[in-house]
């Protein structure tokens, strides 16, 4: 376990280089080559880090020892570029974060043995804490897993269905993605010895915000531009069911549902990209995002603030929260 003092003082850019500085000491062998290459092909690409600097932040805002978070967070991040790899394959999409996917690199059957190799890295890394973390952690852990995979599920069969709820849709982030973010926070706040009531207000942050995170990464991938590191419109080609398909066919009538589904027969990728996005435009998809989003991050701000933590480490969490809401990539 790392030692390295760190400030209380810290602001979220510095924390993420901190992190990445840190993380360095942990890590991966070297042989088989074959393997743990593929592993670091996915490690070593640029992102946000969101997922580990919200464990050491809820760490830090309970008044704990962070250097007993650095393993967790780093574990958490493994395990989350872990799921990636997976999806990639199951999506089978070819860039994420602007670079090669694992599988088109290396080939399904490694990018697949990656994946697990890093699932149980990730369980060393996050059981490497003092004896009395460890249990907690890991039941908090093992539930999120769980949940994850059963996001990603409903993600797939969500493909096949002609219609998807928005009450099902957000169960199915909320697996997928938001229980991450939200599990980040309350593991930091367990090794903060955090009471009850603050690890479950804290968690809440973080499942609101992350509801309000993919719902921007489902508006981005329609709209974003190349900073998302992936190609524009690539939920519309593998007729993903998004936020932003739910909210279009919500009230719509049978000539506008029968349309869409045309659309999705179109073969010229472009054209059919062309095609959604006005259909989008027509049905007001825009603007339900923005006010669904906005819902969900006002919800995590209002858990914010009952956490029983002081106004500079509120202050931080806010800053995190308005740089996932506000992010154009």
């Amino acid at each position: 376990m790392l030692s390295k003092e760190v400030s209380s003082s810290l602001t979220f850019p510095e924390l993420n280089t901190w992190y990445a500085d840190a993380s360095s000491h942990l890590g991966f062998p070297h042989e088989p080559a074959g393997l743990y290459n593929a592993v670091r092909h996915i490690m070593e690409m640029k992102g946000k880090r969101i997922r580990p600097v919200l464990l050491i932040m809820g760490c830090e805002a309970f008044g704990g020892d962070v250097s007993q978070a650095l393993s967790p967070a780093y574990g958490i991040e493994v395990f989350h570029n872990f799921t990636l790899i997976h999806d990639d394959m199951m999506d089978e999409s070819v860039l994420r974060r602007g670079d090669p996917t694992v599988h088109q690199v290396y080939g399904a059957n490694t990018a697949l043995l990656a994946g697990d190799v890093m699932m149980m890295y990730a369980y060393r890394f996050i059981s490497d804490v003092n004896e009395p973390f460890v249990k907690p952690l890991l039941d908090v852990f093992n539930k999120t897993a769980i949940q994850v995979m059963e996001g990603q599920q409903m993600d797939m069969d969500f493909e096949k269905r002609l219609s998807v709820n928005e009450d099902e849709y957000i169960q199915m982030i909320s697996y997928k993605t938001s229980v991450l973010l939200a599990t980040a926070l309350q593991m930091g706040a367990i090794i903060g010895q955090a009471s009850e009531a603050d690890q479950q207000t804290i968690y809440e942050f973080g499942l609101k915000l992350g509801l309000a995170f993919q719902i921007k990464d489902d508006y981005l991938d329609a709209y974003g531009d190349a900073r998302t590191g992936k190609r524009k419109g690539g939920d519309i080609i593998q007729n993903k069911k998004t936020f932003l398909v739910v909210s279009a066919l919500q009230g719509a009538n049978e000539e506008e549902i029968t349309r869409y589904q045309t659309m999705l027969l179109e073969k010229d990728t472009d054209k059919k990209i062309e095609n959604v996005l006005e259909f989008f435009k027509n049905r007001q998809v825009p603007e339900k995002v923005a006010a669904q989003m906005n819902l969900f991050y006002q919800d995590a701000l209002a858990s914010l603030y009952k956490l029983s933590i002081d106004e500079m480490h509120k202050h931080a969490l806010q800053q995190m929260a308005h740089m996932i809401y506000h992010r154009e990539y």
